[in-house]
């Protein structure tokens, strides 16, 4: 009997994670990313996000020594999309990021 009790928890648990970001704003969902990106600075590096997100779109190198490395979207014929550009130190650790993407949801 604990064995199904157990079973029944998991199909539970595991129903609901795949809904539970749907009901997220546009807006609420980058408010997340950069809440998530704020605790990966100085913490994560250039390498991580190659692996991660892929190769980027641009490359620049930075003051410093550092680089700047941007990931871009275009969907709808440019009418929606976004850019995520990332700092990185000579070091190869996340030093800021920004963000844009559009349209915004009104």
């Amino acid at each position: 009997m604990k064995t199904v009790n157990l079973l029944i928890s998991i199909i539970m648990v595991a129903a609901t994670l795949p809904v539970s970001g749907c009901f997220m704003t546009l807006e609420q969902r980058w408010e997340a990313f950069d809440a998530k990106m704020r605790q990966e600075v100085g913490v994560k590096t250039k390498n991580y996000y190659v692996r991660e997100w892929g190769q980027p779109t641009r490359r620049a190198k930075a003051e410093g020594g550092g680089e700047i490395l941007r990931w871009e979207s275009r969907a709808y014929g440019g009418a929606q999309g976004w850019n995520k550009a990332l700092m990185f130190g000579p070091d190869g650790i996340l030093k800021e990021f920004q963000r844009d993407y559009w349209p915004k949801e009104q």
